[in-house]
């Protein structure tokens, strides 16, 4: 799998740089291609991943969108939960659906690394990715 990194905001685009980033807007020109990024972040960090894999909970009912055949995914980083300090944050959480970008949670140290997403379509591939400022990328994938 082939992937691109916006210089701007951290976006990964997948298969292909897009001619604007949907997040900030960045060039086609802003990304660059690194398709090793996720094995980059374990193998520089190893015993990092209890802290930076997504775990992720799927509620077919919405809580928030009921009667919408709402589907929510619920995103916690860590199976122990990233401890969010001043020096040692998760900068996102972004949400793909079928490869496609579907949204993004900013985060800061003030907030637990933690985030929802109301999808419409019930079905196919899920990935979350998160960005760690230290420990770098990060992904899970589950089929809904």
């Amino acid at each position: 799998m082939k992937i691109f990194i916006c210089g701007k905001c951290g976006h990964l685009a997948f298969d292909a740089a897009p001619e604007a980033c949907p997040v900030c807007g960045a060039k086609k020109e802003e990304f660059t291609q690194n398709d090793r990024i996720f094995e980059e972040s374990r193998a520089n960090s190893p015993e990092a991943e209890v802290k930076h894999v997504p775990f992720v909970q799927v509620n077919k009912e919405c809580g928030l969108v009921p009667d919408k055949g709402c589907t929510d995914i619920l995103v916690r980083i860590g199976k122990t939960l990233h401890p969010s300090e001043d020096k040692h944050f998760i900068l996102f959480i972004d949400c793909y659906q079928n490869g496609a970008y579907v949204g993004r949670a900013q985060l800061s140290p003030g907030l637990y690394p933690a985030a929802c997403f109301h999808l419409k379509t019930p079905t196919g591939t899920v990935t979350i990715t998160e960005h760690c400022n230290l420990h770098g990328y990060w992904k899970t994938e589950i089929i809904l």
